[in-house]
C-alpha cells in the first residue's frame, strides 16, 4: 500500500496539464475538461484555474468562435505558482477571437428620419465605439470622414482659424465660412480631437460650449494626451466627433446616452435585422498583476485574436519623464508584476488604446510572431515607473506647473542605475508585423521604451505610422537592442521626429541650452543602446523641420549605431555623448543631421557609405552638402574622430561638405583624412541591394558588406519592394519561416491549400491583389495571410533620391537655381529665416517661424545687446507685429523706429520679452 500511495504522490507530482475547453456554445455549468462539454467563457476556466495551479501547469483551450468579455480578466496573485507551473490560454484553429466587446441582440430598428435609423440600448452599456458585421463605424462627426485620406490633410480636417496655443487651451477658433452651420443642441456631448500647433501630436478636449457670434468652442477637460506647453493655435488641424447633429453620411453613429438610444445611419446594402452589431465594454481585456515580491510567471497567450476594446484617450494619462510623450497605462493586454510571461501568434486590431502594455516590474516576457493593425494607440510598450527613476522630471512640471527645474535638481539623488526594480528588464519583441497605428492617438508608436531595461525588438515590420515606427522616451537605463527591424511610411501625421526617434533628458540635460554634465551621462545611461542590422526608409516631405530615419534628439547618449541602411533620409545626432555610428549605408537627399554637440561629445563617425541624391522633397533645388550642421562647436572638434567614410554625392562633382566648406577644406581641419570621395559601387539598387561590389573604396576603407534580405519579419513575404510598375513585374514570395509551402492567389481571394502553390517567382500584366499564405507539413496555416496590391501604371514616379541614383543623373546646373537667401544683416543682427532651415528649427526646439539671431555686431548691435538679446534667440514678435521672415522684421522696424519697442523671442524651450531702444 505503500508503494502505491508512493507512485500517486510522485504521479501527481508529474502530472501533465489540466486541460479546460472553452466554446461560445458551451456552458459554465459543464465539467469543460473535454471538447465534447466545453465551458461557455474565459472567466469561468481561468476560475477554475486557480486551485489547480499549485500542482499542476492548466492549459486552456479556446475552440473557434467570438469569446465575449464583458470586464477585465485579471490575472492576479492567485495565479502566481512558484512551483514553475503553466497557465496556457490557447486557440484552437484559425478563428480564435476574443472581444472586449458585448453583442447587441434582439435590436429593434426603426426609421427616425431619412436613412437614419433608431434603437433602444440597453441602460446599463457604456460604449463608445460600434462595430456593425465587424467593422468600425464612424461617430457622427464634423468634417466627415474621408475615406480615401483618413490622414491629416485630407478632407476629414478642417484648420483652427485661431487659439491660445498653451495646454490646457480653453478655446479654439473656427472659420465661419467652412465651419458647420448645424445647431449643436448639446455641445457638450462633442469631442475634439485636434493636432498640437508644433505638430509633435495631438490633443482631444470636451466641448463646454459653442460661441457663434465669437465663432469659438471653449474647451473642457482633456489636453493631457502628451506634455509640452503647446496647444491648438492658429491653422492646427482638427475634426469634431459625437454631435449628433452632424450625423448626416452613410456608416455614421451617435449613441444618446441619456434616452439610451442609438442611431445609425447604415450603409446602402445593409441589412440591419441581419447584421452583426457589437460594441465596446471594456479598456483591458486581460490584465496580468503581480508584484516584484511575488510575481506571475508563466502565462502563454497562443493563437488568439484579440479585438474591440474602447478607447482610453479621455482616461488619465501620465506624463513621462521629459521626453514629449503623455501615456495612458493600460493595453489590450496589460502586464504589471510578470515573468516569464508569452504572447505567441495573436493578433490584435480594432483596439480603442494601446495593444500590450508591460507597466513597471516586467521580466523576462516575449511576444512573438504577431500582427497589430489599426490600433487607437501604440502596438507595444514598455514603461517603468517614476519610482526605480533616482531623480525624476517632466515637461509638465516646468511648463504646466511652473516648477523650478533647477531648484528640484538640488540635492538630487547621484547614485547609478534604477533605485528600485519596478521596470521591464529583459523583455522582447521579435517577429511582428505593426501598421496603421495611432488613430487616434497620434504620439504613439510600434514600439514604446520608457524607463526599461535590456528591452529587444527584433524582425519587425512597421509602417502606416503617424509618428515613430519605434520612439526610446528617456535615457534609463539603456542596453536595448533594435534589429532587423524594417520601418517605412512613418511620421505620415507629425513633424521634427524620425522612424526611430530618442531622447535621453535625463540628470546630464539641462534645460534647453543649459548645457550638459558629462560625468552624468552614464549614471543614466549605464549599458549602450545598440541599433543594427535595421532597414529604414523615409520618402515622404516633412511636416514640420526634418525627419531623420534615425534621430537622436535631446541628450540621446550612449548609442552603437551599425550595419544599418537608410534610405531617403539619414542620421540626426543632437546634443549627447558617446555615440559611435559605424558601417552604415545612407542614401538620401537630406544631409547628416549634427545638432548642437557639446564639445569632447566622444562621437564616432567611421566606416560609413553617405551618398547624396536628388531632391528634398517638397524642395526645388538638388542637394549639394553632405553634413546639415546646427549650432554646432565654434572652437574644438566636432566629436572624437570622423574618418574612414565613404562620400559620394550623385548629384554632382562639385559637392560641398557644409555651407562653401569643400572636401578637401574639411579634411585640412583634421576631418575624414583617409575618408575618399567616390561612388561605393552598389551592387544592384534597382533591385534594393545595396551591398557594394569588392573593388568598392568603401571595402578598401574596412566597410564589411551586411546582409540585405533580413529585415522586417520572418512570416510570409510578398515581393517586390516597390508596389508601381510599367508593362510587367515578377512576383517572389517568402514562406514562413515556421512553414514550409507558400500558396497564392492573384485574383483578391483567400489563398488556401487549392490555391496555386509558389514554386518560382511569376509575372504579373496587369494591376494585381496578390494575397499569399504559408502551411507548415499538416497543412495547416502558418502566420498571417499577407496581401500587397502592386498597380500598373504608365510611368513609374520613384522617390526623387532613388530615381537620381538609377538614371546616375550628376548634372544638375546648380548656378542656375536661385538658392533662398536665408542669412541678412538687419540693424547690427545677422538674421536667419527658420523656416528655410530645418536643422535650425530642429536644434532650436521645433519653433518654425521667427529670425534666429545668428550673430549680434560688436558696435552695430549694441543696442540689442544691452537689451538682453543674445545670439541664438529667436524673435517672433516685435510690438504688435508677428515675425515670421527677415521681411517681417524689416517692415517692423521701420514700423517702430526710433521708439521703445517690446521685442519677442524664445530661447531654450522658454519665452522672453525685451524692450528695446529702435534707432
Amino acid at each position: 500500500m505503500k508503494s502505491i500511495a508512493f507512485f500517486l504522490l510522485l504521479l501527481s507530482h508529474f502530472s501533465i496539464a489540466k486541460d479546460f475547453y472553452v466554446s461560445p456554445q458551451g456552458k459554465d455549468t459543464h465539467a469543460g475538461t473535454t471538447s465534447d462539454n466545453p465551458l461557455a467563457s474565459l472567466a469561468q476556466a481561468l476560475e477554475r484555474s486557480k486551485g489547480v495551479l499549485a500542482t499542476e501547469s492548466v492549459h486552456i483551450y479556446l475552440m473557434p468562435g467570438s469569446h465575449y468579455v464583458s470586464e477585465a480578466l485579471v490575472l492576479d496573485r492567485a495565479y502566481a505558482s512558484g512551483s514553475g507551473h503553466q497557465l496556457v490560454i490557447e486557440g484552437i484553429g484559425e478563428n480564435v477571437v476574443v472581444k472586449g466587446s458585448a453583442l447587441l441582440k434582439n435590436l429593434v430598428w426603426r426609421t427616425y428620419r431619412g436613412e437614419v435609423k433608431v434603437a433602444a440600448i440597453p441602460s446599463d452599456l457604456r460604449f463608445d465605439q460600434l462595430f456593425v458585421n465587424e467593422a468600425l463605424q464612424v461617430k457622427a462627426r464634423f468634417p466627415n470622414y474621408d475615406y480615401a485620406n483618413p490622414w491629416r490633410g485630407g478632407l476629414g480636417y478642417q484648420l483652427a482659424s485661431d487659439g491660445g496655443d498653451r495646454r490646457y487651451d480653453s478655446w479654439m477658433g473656427v472659420d465661419s465660412t467652412v465651419f458647420s452651420q448645424k445647431v449643436w443642441e448639446n455641445p457638450e456631448t462633442g469631442i475634439v480631437h485636434a493636432f498640437q500647433s508644433h505638430n509633435w501630436g495631438n490633443m482631444q478636449y470636451k466641448i463646454l460650449s459653442r460661441d457663434r457670434t465669437k465663432h469659438q468652442l471653449k474647451l473642457g477637460d482633456g489636453g493631457w494626451q502628451l506634455q509640452r506647453m503647446y496647444g491648438i493655435g492658429k491653422g492646427t488641424p482638427f475634426f469634431i466627433e459625437n454631435i449628433f447633429e452632424e450625423l448626416d453620411a452613410p456608416g455614421e453613429w451617435f449613441y444618446d446616452e441619456r434616452q439610451h438610444l442609438l442611431y445609425y445611419w447604415p450603409p446602402a446594402g445593409l441589412d440591419l435585422h441581419d447584421a452583426l452589431v457589437e460594441v465596446p465594454v471594456v479598456k483591458d481585456i486581460i490584465q496580468i498583476k503581480g508584484t516584484p515580491e511575488q510575481p506571475v510567471k508563466n502565462i502563454h497567450l497562443k493563437n488568439i485574436r484579440f479585438t474591440q476594446a474602447k478607447t482610453t484617450f479621455m482616461d488619465a494619462y501620465e506624463p513621462l519623464a521629459r521626453g514629449d510623450w503623455s501615456i495612458h497605462r493600460g493595453g489590450a493586454i496589460f502586464m504589471e508584476g510578470a515573468e516569464d510571461c508569452v504572447i505567441d501568434a495573436c493578433d490584435f486590431d480594432d483596439l480603442g488604446g494601446n495593444a500590450v502594455f508591460m507597466s513597471g516590474y516586467n521580466r523576462n516576457n516575449m511576444v512573438r510572431n504577431a500582427q497589430f493593425s489599426n490600433l487607437g494607440e501604440s502596438a507595444v510598450c514598455f514603461v517603468g515607473k517614476p519610482s526605480a527613476v533616482r531623480f525624476y522630471q517632466t515637461w509638465d512640471d516646468a511648463e504646466i506647473h511652473h516648477k523650478d527645474w533647477e531648484k528640484m535638481r538640488q540635492g538630487m539623488d547621484l547614485g547609478r542605475g534604477p533605485k528600485s526594480p519596478d521596470y521591464p528588464e529583459n523583455c522582447v519583441v521579435e517577429n511582428a508585423i505593426i501598421h496603421d497605428i495611432g488613430l487616434l492617438g497620434k504620439q504613439t508608436a510600434g514600439v514604446f521604451i520608457s524607463m526599461s531595461h535590456h528591452i529587444r525588438a527584433s524582425h519587425v515590420s512597421i509602417y502606416n505610422t503617424p509618428r515613430a515606427g519605434i520612439c526610446i522616451n528617456d535615457g534609463t537605463w539603456g542596453g536595448h537592442i533594435i534589429e532587423h527591424c524594417d520601418i517605412w511610411e512613418t511620421v505620415k501625421e507629425t513633424g521634427e521626429h524620425g522612424p526611430f526617434n530618442s531622447w535621453g533628458r535625463e540628470r546630464q540635460w539641462k534645460q534647453g541650452s543649459g548645457g550638459m554634465i558629462k560625468d552624468y551621462v552614464l549614471l543614466d545611461a549605464i549599458d549602450p543602446v545598440i541599433i543594427r542590422n535595421n532597414r529604414i526608409s523615409n520618402f515622404r516631405k516633412t511636416i514640420s523641420a526634418g525627419n531623420w530615419t534615425i534621430d537622436l534628439d535631446d541628450g540621446s547618449s550612449n548609442y552603437e549605431i551599425y550595419n544599418n541602411l537608410s534610405l531617403g533620409s539619414t542620421l540626426k545626432m543632437r546634443d549627447g555623448y558617446f555615440r559611435k555610428a559605424y558601417n552604415n549605408i545612407m542614401v538620401s537627399p537630406v544631409p547628416l543631421g549634427w545638432h548642437v554637440w557639446p564639445e569632447e561629445s566622444g562621437d564616432r563617425f567611421t566606416n560609413n557609405i553617405v551618398v547624396i541624391a536628388g531632391k528634398v522633397p517638397g524642395k526645388e533645388v538638388p542637394t549639394q552638402h553632405f553634413i546639415g550642421p546646427a549650432r554646432m562647436p565654434q572652437e574644438g572638434r566636432w566629436g572624437d574622430i570622423h574618418d574612414q567614410n565613404v562620400y559620394w554625392n550623385a548629384n554632382t562633382d562639385k559637392a560641398l561638405v557644409y555651407g562653401d566648406v569643400t572636401f578637401e577644406n574639411w579634411q585640412s581641419q583634421g576631418y575624414d583624412q583617409h575618408s575618399k570621395l567616390a561612388n561605393p559601387s552598389f551592387v544592384n539598387p534597382g533591385k534594393m541591394d545595396f551591398r557594394v561590389q569588392e573593388h568598392s573604396p568603401a571595402i578598401g576603407l574596412g566597410f564589411k558588406n551586411f546582409p540585405m534580405d533580413q529585415f522586417g519579419h520572418t512570416m510570409t513575404k510578398i515581393g517586390p519592394f516597390w508596389k508601381e510598375f510599367t508593362g510587367t513585374l515578377q512576383i517572389s514570395l517568402t514562406a514562413d519561416k515556421r512553414g514550409e509551402k507558400v500558396y497564392y492567389t492573384t485574383d483578391g481571394s483567400q489563398p488556401s491549400t487549392g490555391s496555386q502553390l509558389y514554386t518560382q517567382p511569376f509575372t504579373i500584366h496587369e494591376s494585381s491583389l496578390i494575397k499569399a499564405a504559408t502551411v507548415d507539413s499538416q497543412g495547416k496555416r502558418v502566420g498571417p495571410i499577407q496581401a500587397e496590391f502592386y498597380t500598373k501604371v504608365d510611368r513609374v514616379k520613384y522617390p526623387s533620391w532613388y530615381q537620381t541614383l538609377l538614371s546616375g543623373k550628376t548634372d544638375w546646373d546648380f548656378e542656375s537655381y536661385k538658392f533662398p537667401q536665408t542669412n541678412k544683416h538687419i540693424d547690427g543682427l545677422e538674421l536667419i529665416n527658420i523656416q528655410e532651415v530645418p536643422d535650425l528649427i530642429d536644434a532650436s526646439g521645433g519653433y518654425a517661424t521667427g529670425c534666429f539671431v545668428a550673430s549680434i555686431d560688436t558696435l552695430g548691435g549694441e543696442h540689442w545687446r544691452k537689451a538682453g538679446l543674445r545670439p541664438h534667440m529667436i524673435v517672433q514678435g516685435m510690438g504688435t507685429e508677428s515675425i515670421i521672415s527677415t521681411d517681417d522684421f524689416e517692415a517692423a522696424l521701420k514700423k517702430y523706429a526710433g521708439q521703445k519697442v517690446s521685442v519677442k523671442t524664445v530661447y531654450a524651450y522658454e519665452n522672453q520679452v525685451f524692450e528695446v531702444q529702435l534707432k
